[in-house]
């Protein structure tokens, strides 16, 4: 059947038998930009008193790509903790409402051919609402109607954790998810790891900022550039990094104030106008215009202050100080949840292999820069070249492959998305502070 003619056999559904249905279900399939929950409400209900729900399902998943169970771990440190946001578009969050909602889950989910216990996890731990609640899969929706986001529980490198996300990867194929230039993939890492080691996060500061320009053309698969809005949702902060570490040398996180001047120093400092721009927090606060007269550094700062504390008082208003390449926003370095810090420069992704090759990216960074401050000896070396200045884009990126990583075949794996993409144009725009390198 046509269009026309689908269209037609859906408004008569009750007109016809289950005969007539099951034999015309691959046109029904087709005549919707995925299957089945974008006509639920209007002819999912009408076809299943006629024809059984598992039959129905059955015909329209029976030919997705099945579950692929994911067999060992990832080279990543076994006390890191981690979750991840992995945002899509075309899936409505009241489309997905409608699937946990209903009885059609699970056998979409043995359709598929997810295990139980790994379709039981996500099925029975999961939500819709962000409510400060890091034990469950949380769908919720993002700035357009037609994207939403999969927020993990808090996870760690076990195969019974992996394999739930190679789960939902599946089930966001099977709904012929679509990724574009809005959707990106983020990556929050336990501060606790770091135990409140204050030359480990000096550490992943110095290196972030040595080589965040690199981190932005290792960040995809070969070939795939960075997504469009990375450019106004995940910021550059290189110049901030070295300009703070040339004039304050160290860091100081003892109060809450000492936070806030962490913040802005390494993420608002070159950029406050644009932070302030984006706020909904009312006139009264006047910062745009003290702005454009402050002279000082401290002046400033002081404006930034007066901007959290108008966020603070508008509940539905959150601070975009935390749209840069890697956040600080969520971590709070002394007490008894540390928080956690948040890397933003991924594009989206449904493939389980290259979501698991970035963790591994963000793992090693922080491995590493926890077991240098432990042990100053410990890649004592590889840490001095990352730093050396008179170097090629080539050598740069071999000195920090071989910083992060021992094995030859994880190296090829990031030198090759840097060289299929490091001379495109897309990435002159992410260029922050001053080079460390020959181009």
């Amino acid at each position: 059947m046509n269009f026309r003619e689908t269209s037609d056999f859906l408004n008569h559904i009750n007109e016809h038998t289950e005969q007539e249905i099951m034999s015309n279900m691959q046109d029904i399939k087709k005549h919707f930009r995925w299957i089945p929950w974008n006509f639920t409400k209007e002819y999912l209900s009408k076809i299943l008193k006629i024809v059984d729900i598992n039959v129905v399902l059955y015909e329209l998943f029976k030919d997705e790509q099945r579950f692929s169970w994911w067999k060992e771990k990832i080279d990543f440190p076994e006390n890191l903790k981690f979750g991840l946001e992995i945002e899509v578009a075309d899936v409505p969050l009241d489309e997905f409402r409608c699937i946990f909602g209903s009885n059609a889950i699970v056998p979409i989910m043995n359709i598929l051919g997810v295990p139980t216990d790994i379709s039981n996890a996500v099925i029975q731990n999961s939500d819709f609402q962000k409510k400060n609640e890091f034990n469950k899969w949380i769908f919720s929706p993002e700035a357009s109607t037609d994207e939403s986001e999969a927020s993990t529980p808090i996870m760690a490198n076990n195969l019974y954790d992996l394999n739930q996300i190679v789960a939902i990867c599946t089930l966001f194929k099977a709904l012929n998810a679509r990724l574009h230039g809005g959707t990106g993939l983020h990556i929050n890492i336990g501060v606790d790891y770091l135990e409140c080691n204050k030359k480990a996060l000096e550490n992943l500061l110095k290196i972030w900022g040595e080589c965040e320009e690199l981190f932005f053309k290792m960040a995809n698969p070969e070939g795939e550039v960075i997504r469009v809005q990375a450019n106004t949702m995940a910021v550059p902060i290189k110049e901030n990094i070295q300009n703070f570490f040339e004039k304050d040398g160290s860091i100081t996180l003892e109060t809450e104030e000492d936070m806030e001047r962490f913040l802005y120093q390494i993420q608002a400092r070159n950029r406050l106008d644009r932070v302030i721009a984006w706020a909904n927090i009312g006139p009264e606060y006047d910062l745009e215009w003290d702005l454009a007269y402050a002279k000082t550094d401290e002046e400033k700062f002081q404006i930034y202050h007066r901007y959290e504390e108008g966020i603070k008082k508008k509940e539905d208003e959150k601070s975009q100080v935390r749209w840069t390449s890697i956040n600080f926003n969520h971590m709070e370095w002394n007490s008894d949840n540390a928080g956690r810090i948040e890397i933003r420069i991924f594009n989206s992704s449904l493939e389980p292999e290259i979501i698991f090759q970035d963790l591994e990216l963000v793992g090693k960074i922080f491995e590493v820069s926890l077991k240098n401050a432990k042990n100053p000896n410990y890649k004592k070396d590889e840490f001095e070249k990352l730093f050396l200045r008179d170097v090629t884009e080539t050598e740069k990126v071999n000195n920090l492959l071989n910083l992060l990583f021992d094995e030859d075949r994880q190296k090829d794996i990031f030198r090759k998305r840097w060289q299929s993409i490091r001379r495109k144009s897309e990435y002159k725009k992410y260029q922050s502070g001053i080079d460390t390198f020959e181009r």
